[in-house]
């Protein structure tokens, strides 16, 4: 069975991440796994960039890219927020490229592929869409910060502070129904890291004709793994007595990642002499500053990423809108507690009380009270880190998500559509 996974990238962001982590683990499943994207940070045999120009070096090409993403993106945002159109500069000169597939696999393809191209990409083969953000079924928006428009016609959209009930966003959701509504319900399965955005596709009319299941990101327990602590704390300059609090975040500036409720829930321990703030990601901390503060910007190696893991005592992900961090992941395989707030997926993750503690969503009070819980019981610590291994030898391998898209790709692929992959009547054109 060969499979293209379809990204924009191979390894930034986390979508992009999760998509290259399952690309290495199927081949060990009996999986031909090609990696189709529209940059590439390494090459591999079987990854395939996307080039505007053949034959040119890959600088020329990745110039080209930038400046097409930059044409697309009409609409201008603060660096926080992400809005992605329904189409592109490119439109179908991508599918050019694909390489041959039994089934293809879409992940996050912002700016590379252009939802006119989907139905065509279906007839050639079969697709599997893991949603890694609400970005497919909104009007341009990848988290809705719970305005919940996308279950009708977006439009009036807060995000861009707009009144207007037939705005940008609602002309693309009208778009993406056209587009969708081409497609055979027995040639699409969505797929979704976490029960809460499962829960979101449902409420999509644009999706609801389509099965939609379930599959957890994996990791590789191999790379992320407990490691000696101790002396990984000596290398980063910490002491025995350190209690280091680490925060994790690709960019510090996406609001929804909660980089300004941390500073708050912290605020009532930096009087505390032993405790120790440790920060990884792109942006400016100078709101927490000092020598009590050791930021080490962004790592990309995952053996010093896992070492970062283990050197915490407690990871805290005030996240108030996210769908399955694979940071939550990296820490559970680290056996490192988790403390944050009860949203999305890291409430499918985290096991309350038992691999770490959650907050309600927002209440910054409570989550100073679970960071203050886990630093100040060793006891409790001392189980969540091994309950927290456990939890991802359980539920988090990589090969078992791997066997889990082979499955899924069988009953794709099979002669007989199941029950939930029968036709049936489009409710689309309400939207057309």
């Amino acid at each position: 069975m060969r499979v293209v996974q379809l990204s924009t990238t191979d390894v930034m962001g986390g979508a992009a991440l999760a998509a290259h982590r399952l690309h290495e683990a199927l081949p060990a499943q009996g999986v031909t796994s090609e990696l189709f994207v529209a940059q590439a940070a390494g090459h591999g045999p079987h990854v395939h960039p996307y080039r505007i120009i053949p034959g040119a070096p890959d600088a020329v090409n990745h110039f080209l890219f930038r400046v097409a993403r930059r044409c697309q993106r009409r609409i201008r945002l603060d660096d926080s927020t992400l809005f992605t159109l329904d189409w592109t500069t490119l439109r179908g000169l991508p599918l050019c490229q694909l390489p041959p597939a039994d089934v293809h696999h879409l992940h996050w393809f912002a700016d590379f592929l252009d939802f006119r191209s989907l139905p065509r990409l279906a007839q050639i083969a079969p697709l599997v869409w893991t949603f890694h953000d609400m970005n497919a079924f909104t009007g341009g928006c990848h988290y809705d910060e719970g305005c919940g428009r996308f279950t009708g016609h977006c439009g009036a959209c807060p995000v861009l502070a707009s009144s207007d009930p037939e705005d940008v966003t609602s002309r693309v959701i009208r778009r993406k129904a056209r587009a969708l509504g081409k497609i055979s319900a027995s040639r699409l399965i969505v797929v979704t890291p976490s029960e809460w955005l499962a829960s979101e596709v449902r409420r999509s009319p644009l999706f609801e004709r389509f099965a939609t299941r379930v599959i957890p990101n994996g990791i590789d327990l191999q790379v992320f793994q407990p490691v000696d602590r101790e002396a990984v704390r000596r290398r980063l300059g910490f002491t025995p007595e350190d209690r280091v609090v680490l925060f994790a975040a690709d960019r510090l500036s996406v609001v929804r990642k909660g980089w300004s409720l941390l500073l708050q829930a912290l605020a009532p321990l930096l009087d505390q002499p032993d405790i120790r703030v440790l920060t990884i990601g792109e942006g400016e901390t100078n709101t927490l500053s000092g020598p009590r503060h050791h930021h080490l910007g962004r790592l990309d190696d995952s053996a010093a990423i896992c070492e970062t893991f283990n050197a915490a005592d407690v990871f805290v992900v005030p996240s108030l809108q996210d769908n399955f961090p694979n940071t939550v992941l990296e820490s559970l395989a680290a056996g490192t507690p988790v403390a944050g707030f009860a949203t999305g997926g890291i409430v499918d993750a985290v096991e309350q009380g038992v691999s770490g503690l959650l907050a309600p969503t927002g209440d910054v009070a409570s989550l100073t009270q679970c960071i203050q819980t886990i630093l100040n019981d060793d006891a409790l610590r001392a189980g969540m880190r091994t309950a927290a291994r456990a939890r991802a030898v359980a539920c988090y391998s990589v090969a078992r998500q791997a066997q889990a898209y082979r499955a899924l790709y069988e009953e794709l692929l099979s002669d007989a559509a199941p029950p939930g992959l029968r036709e049936q009547p489009s409710s689309a054109s309400s939207l057309t």
